[in-house]
């Protein structure tokens, strides 16, 4: 069976939004006033006025996005005999990256080296440091996206339960220009967007807190205008066989390489305490590249017995490893976002944020009345009380989720907080004192004029439990009316289970829980159906 297609599709985005436009102050204790250092007290700045980072972007309002996306596929599956079946394919893909109907985005044209920048709009599309014409919508884009898939299911024994499977495919990501476009629609020279670190210098003040030095750039946001797309190569193994007692197990190998992944980082910082290396070189910015790689292995393992006398039940093991170097892996997760050292971005190499090394997973279900053990044929009040339940159980329990341990300061010419790492000391991170799960003594500050060694994700954070239940019946009260009646618990053991730990060292609640999951709830509903 042979099947190919094309699809096409214009599409418009149109916004009306601004990223910052109120401001936003940072106070971490370290801020400069009138040559002055902070007071060491967050808290006490922010009393005394004093911010150590403000940011604000504002202007530029109503953005009209405009852009296309067009594929092309076929896919044939081929059964080569009864114990054979192959599925191979191959799609192209291209979403061209994001326009503004008026012109209105705006990246910098860089220098090599990152020694000057200049803001180059989409309405006129010329660097006039580097020469290079941009396109409209200032990322050059990426045609090549072409995503080859085989899979096959093979029977090697005749008359055998025994069933191999395997496949493996190339996905790009060819959703990611809308968000950088809503970056770099909010830039100047068409709007206000500034990221400013405190200095005697460029004093800052909750009453005059959005100025810049000539040295700042009033831009936030640069992309390289060769930005590629990134893409996933995906390969799986999966044995299924029977077993006696209505058993069936599949043993599963998963494999994911993960290329051109997203990187940002600060162009021409450098750590606290050290002497700028390059005063006139523009900071104050992020860069955004697609220089980052991920892998991912897992071994699953997955026993389901079929449904026999009213009885049906899910167990799955997962045994995996995710690493990356793309910081941009962590967003929304409390991992850092921005890499710490833009000189050495293989250092953001680590544990992926999504990295859960155990994780076991079990489904029942009993439905009674069902089976002659089970009930079938009880009759009378018996049978009308007993019969047609089905209680389920979903049982979840799980190694930690990776997180970083933050060192909050402001990056050096910059306005950017929570990129830095502390110092790693070498005590036993778990080693804890009583009432802490993290060992405070196994982090410091950064020492001067170094990047911290702690690596990121490095981190495990609280292992995980569930337990969900629910009971439910349907009571057939005529031809026209049903009820149907459930009880759901929701973590029915109570137990506690915390999401995260506090892992900022600035902080004095450092290795203890920031939250706790839901308690445990019982739902009762009863729903009429006519």
């Amino acid at each position: 069976n042979i099947t190919f297609g094309t699809d096409l599709e214009k599409l418009e985005f149109n916004n009306l939004s601004q990223r910052n436009p109120r401001g936003r102050f940072g106070f971490t204790g370290a801020a400069t006033q009138a040559g002055q250092i902070g007071t060491g007290s967050d808290f006490a700045d922010f009393l005394l006025g004093v911010p150590d980072t403000s940011a604000i972007a504002f202007g530029n309002a109503d953005k009209y996005f405009r852009s296309s996306s067009y594929d092309a596929f076929f896919t044939d599956d081929w059964r080569i005999n009864s114990a054979l079946t192959v599925n191979a394919g191959a799609r192209w893909e291209y979403s061209a990256p994001v326009t503004e109907k008026y012109g209105r985005l705006v990246n910098l044209d860089i220098a090599p080296g990152y020694t000057a920048v200049t803001p180059v709009a989409a309405n006129d599309p010329a660097g006039a440091l580097t020469g290079q014409r941009y396109p409209d919508s200032l990322v050059h884009p990426d045609k090549h996206a072409l995503q080859p898939r085989i899979g096959i299911a093979w029977r090697p024994l005749p008359a055998s339960s025994l069933i191999i499977r395997a496949g493996y495919g190339v996905y790009y990501n060819t959703s990611v220009y809308q968000t950088i476009a809503s970056q770099m629609a909010q830039q100047s020279p068409l709007s206000t967007s500034l990221s400013v670190q405190n200095s005697p210098n460029n004093p800052l003040t909750l009453a005059d807190g959005f100025i810049a030095s000539k040295s700042i750039t009033p831009n936030t946001f640069a992309i390289d205008p060769n930005f590629g797309i990134g893409y996933a190569q995906n390969w799986n193994v999966v044995i299924q066989r029977d077993l006696p007692g209505s058993l069936i197990m599949n043993a599963t190998y998963l494999g994911i390489k993960g290329t051109r992944e997203q990187q940002e980082f600060l162009p021409n910082t450098y750590p606290i305490g050290a002497l700028n290396p390059c005063p006139a070189c523009p900071a104050g910015y992020a860069y955004l590249t697609s220089n980052g790689n991920s892998t991912r292995e897992a071994a699953q393992i997955q026993l389901r017995r079929r449904l026999h006398s009213g009885f049906t039940a899910t167990l799955n093991y997962t045994f995996s490893k995710a690493i990356d170097d793309a910081s941009l892996g962590g967003r929304g997760q409390g991992a850092s976002v921005i890499a710490q050292n833009w000189l050495n971005l293989s250092g953001e190499r680590g544990l992926s944020t999504f990295d859960q090394r155990h994780l076991l997973t079990a489904q029942t279900s009993y439905t009674t009345g069902m089976g002659a053990a089970g009930g079938t044929l009880l009759s009378g009040w018996k049978g009308a009380l007993y019969k047609e339940w089905t209680v389920t159980t979903q049982i979840t329990a799980g190694s930690g989720l990776p997180q970083s341990p933050i060192y909050v300061a402001s990056v050096q010419g910059t306005g950017v907080l929570g990129t830095l790492r502390p110092e790693y000391t070498g005590a036993g991170l778990y080693s804890a004192p009583s009432g802490l799960f993290l060992n405070p003594a196994a982090y410091i500050a950064p020492l001067p004029g170094q990047w911290g060694n702690a690596a990121r994700d490095s981190i495990i954070g609280p292992a995980q439990f569930s337990l969900n239940a629910s009971m439910s019946r349907t009571f057939r009260l005529n031809d026209l009316f049903n009820a149907d009646l459930k009880l759901a618990a929701t973590n029915a053991f109570n137990h506690v289970n915390y999401s995260n730990w506090n892992t900022n060292v600035n902080s004095a609640q450092f290795g203890l829980p920031t939250s706790a999951n839901g308690m445990r709830t019982v739902q009762a509903s009863l729903r009429v159906r006519f």
